[in-house]
């Protein structure tokens, strides 16, 4: 009865509906209430989700201090299942019996580093630069970590998959070979294929961060060449582009002359649109059993569904200046689906060995009270509701994260002034710019009807 109960919980998709709509419609502030709310009452299992729900979001209300705050309760905790056995028997056990969501939230990859690059933008915004540089060697350290844990969980899943089948178990092998699973599976998926992918769990925004911070507050010389090459890895993460160019011409040319100056620089970052989320998907699996009537059953899988709505772009102009239009940095879109794709193998052995070994034993209990009409009806309608509670896949996701990171780059006028559009729509927002050799504009919009929310701060 309890497992029924804790099954039936209110679902993290389910508890998260206000704060969507809240961010959807560009209430920056409402959306930073809500998520510091559910931070503070969240249970341990999806505490962390929480945590970086609330710096997401009194990020963006600009809350930094906030934010600060939220996002190392978020790092501890990280830290904390780093600690952990990857797997608790106990807990695993009860997953089988219900679903994965029993068991906590650990953190995707992408998740621990947008965490630091966000983590990064605040240390900035207070001055805390060393901290700041800190945070960003942490973020390219994250990715090297994954593409290590990655190599080791896919042959673990594979390992599972083929010993599945081994005392009577349900064998997941078996059932990927299934022609009718695969037909599913290859439908269910083949939007994963259309995607451009970076290389695995690189986050360009990182290195392009780290680049500019290098550029902007040397500690020696060395680190303008340092900048230099990081725009170069930036330019090739996501191809020829003006502004890096231009980045990668300065970064050389003061790393060339000892003497020369840093020019006024405004860098221009804009969060558009929403992340994916995650949505159910019915596939069928092979039930395993000698039945003319029962030869399959509907299993939950999850799949990404891409937010469609959102700006394509901000022009940014000067007084007598062309108008720039920003170019995509990091689509979120590709690399969190990359990294869906990395958890595909994983995710599908599991799910197959829980619904298998539930849908066997309902289908047992049935054929073993068949001749026992009241204990036979009262022992399906049971199975029944016990598979449609337990059948489900984890929905869990970092819901406030953006679709896109674009830029650009302009020399900051005399005047100190620049103006702000999204492309197609007649607006223009005004902004001051601090009498500063290096200057970051940072911008966000959901919807291409929200509002911009605009922070202003120096790096120099």
């Amino acid at each position: 009865m309890f497992l029924l109960f804790s099954a039936g919980c209110a679902s993290y998709t389910a508890q998260t509906q206000g704060l969507r709509a809240t961010w959807a419609a560009g209430n920056y502030a409402g959306a930073a209430q809500i998520a510091d709310s559910g931070a503070h009452r969240s249970s341990s299992t999806d505490a962390v989700l929480w945590d970086l729900e609330a710096g997401a979001t009194a990020r963006a209300s600009g809350n930094i201090a906030g934010s600060i705050t939220a996002f190392h309760a978020a790092d501890a905790l990280f830290e904390y299942w780093d600690t952990q056995p990857e797997i608790s028997i106990s807990r695993e056990s009860e997953s089988l019996l219900v679903n994965p969501t029993v068991l906590p939230y650990r953190g995707y990859d992408y998740d621990r580093i947008m965490e630091s690059i966000y983590q990064a933008l605040n240390y900035w915004q207070v001055g805390k630069f060393d901290e700041a540089r800190v945070e960003l060697n942490r973020a390219l350290d994250r990715q090297q970590t994954a593409m290590k844990n990655n190599e080791a969980r896919v042959a673990k899943a594979q390992q599972a998959a083929a010993q599945s089948g081994a005392n009577g178990g349900y064998d997941a092998a078996r059932a990927q070979s299934d022609s009718h699973f695969q037909s599913q599976f290859q439908q269910t998926y083949s939007p994963l294929n259309g995607l451009k992918y970076y290389a695995n769990y690189v986050n360009p925004v990182a290195t392009y961060l780290r680049a500019i911070g290098l550029l902007s507050r040397p500690l020696s010389a060395t680190d303008y060449e340092s900048a230099r090459v990081d725009f170069t890895r930036v330019q090739a993460m996501i191809g020829h582009n003006a502004y890096i160019d231009a980045d990668c011409d300065l970064a050389a040319q003061l790393a060339n002359n000892n003497g020369a100056k840093m020019p006024p620089v405004t860098f221009v970052i804009y969060e558009t649109g929403q992340a994916p989320d995650r949505l159910e998907a019915r596939l069928d699996i092979p039930l395993f059993v000698v039945s003319r009537n029962v030869p399959y059953v509907g299993v939950a899988f999850p799949v990404l569904a891409f937010n469609r709505q959102f700006s394509p772009g901000l022009v940014v102009q000067a007084i007598g200046g062309a108008a720039l239009q920003t170019a995509v940095l990091c689509d979120m879109d590709s690399v969190i689906a990359q990294e869906f794709r990395n958890d595909l193998p994983d995710v599908v052995v599991k799910t197959l060995v829980s619904a298998g070994a539930k849908a066997a034993a309902a289908y047992g209990l049935h054929q073993a009270t068949q001749k026992n009409d009241l204990l036979g009806a009262l022992t399906t309608i049971s199975s029944v509701i016990y598979e449609d509670v337990t059948n489900r896949a984890d929905l869990r996701t970092w819901v406030t994260l953006p679709k896109q990171f674009q830029f650009c780059r302009v020399s900051s006028p005399a005047d100190h002034k620049l103006y702000l559009a999204r492309s197609g729509y007649n607006e223009r927002v005004e902004i001051d710019l601090p009498d500063s050799p290096v200057t970051m504009i940072y911008v966000k919009s959901t919807l291409p009807y929200s509002p911009l929310a605009v922070q202003v701060f120096t790096l120099r």
